[in-house]
């Protein structure tokens, strides 16, 4: 039988992660230099990682943060090729003991059978499901002038970024996937900001300028793998005060002619079922479901 080992990953176990990563979600944008990044924010936003080993190689990847007092949300990964040797289950037993206190275990699995049957089979129950949507970017038609009354800027060239995170926070709330995290400044810089995957200069914003300070009345996030020549929508958020004008539909689409333009040959992104506005954005903007997948949870009894 071949040995299965896990223990907390290390700086030198950045590559490995990489190929997991791109082997167990090849559309979502993850690239190599976002890793050790990644992992020099573990410290900061409470997050733990890990790797599992199969005969002293890596060949999975766990991760698992607090997301509420008692409530961890974790993700567990085994190369495709190493699966079904019970490494995920070593993974998933050592993030739940680091989280002693949790109540709540919140995860998204692939929709294969054999991602299904894991969860299940360790006590998760299906929570809600997410659509994965790709679309070729130079598809995509022209966005045109920014709509009546608003400025288009960059993310790169916001005057600061507490309007950015206002606006984002205000939309996370209400995401239906329940996904979309509250930050604070500290840790929207460690967690999204500064990511090498980040493209703000890709990404935009639509300003309303008719107060005594801009406000942002939406935007899109983009993140980008040069080498990959992917694209994938990390947010697209309206501020509350601002929906029904059309406005998310205009940054997205003015982000996808940024994002062709850039040399990207593909575009992806992923939206809870219900969340009906985000969906009917992308089918406009030719958006094609790719792919699925299912938010689960766990509770624990102590």
């Amino acid at each position: 039988m071949p040995e299965v080992t896990v223990r907390d990953a290390r700086p030198d176990d950045a590559t490995a992660i990489a190929r997991v990563w791109a082997a167990t979600l090849p559309l979502m944008v993850r690239s190599a230099a976002r890793v050790p990044a990644d992992m020099a924010e573990d410290a900061a936003l409470g997050r733990r990682r890990w790797v599992g080993l199969l005969d002293g190689v890596v060949v999975a990847t766990a991760t698992a943060r607090r997301t509420g007092d008692r409530e961890v949300y974790l993700a567990v990964e085994v190369h495709p090729d190493s699966g079904s040797r019970g490494i995920g289950t070593a993974l998933l037993r050592e993030a739940v003991g680091a989280f002693s206190d949790a109540t709540d275990l919140v995860a998204v699995c692939a929709d294969d059978p054999i991602s299904l049957a894991f969860s299940v089979r360790n006590g998760f129950l299906p929570d809600g499901e997410h659509r994965i949507s790709s679309v070729v970017p130079d598809t995509v038609p022209p966005a045109g002038p920014a709509p009546t009354g608003f400025s288009a800027v960059t993310l790169d060239k916001l005057p600061d970024l507490e309007g950015l995170l206002a606006t984002h926070n205000a939309a996370a709330v209400d995401d239906p996937s329940g996904l979309s995290r509250v930050y604070t400044m500290d840790s929207f810089l460690a967690d999204w900001w500064h990511s090498p995957d980040n493209a703000p200069e890709l990404s935009y914003a639509l300003l309303d300028i008719s107060g005594v300070a801009p406000v942002v009345a939406s935007f899109t996030s983009t993140q980008v793998d040069r080498p990959r020549r992917r694209a994938w929508t990390a947010m697209t958020a309206t501020h509350p005060e601002h929906r029904g004008r059309g406005l998310a539909r205009w940054v997205k689409q003015r982000s996808l002619n940024a994002v062709a333009a850039a040399g990207m040959t593909l575009a992806a992104t992923a939206n809870d079922d219900t969340n009906a506005p985000m969906v009917a954005v992308n089918t406009a903007l030719g958006y094609q479901p790719t792919a699925r997948s299912i938010r689960v949870q766990r509770r624990l009894l102590h």
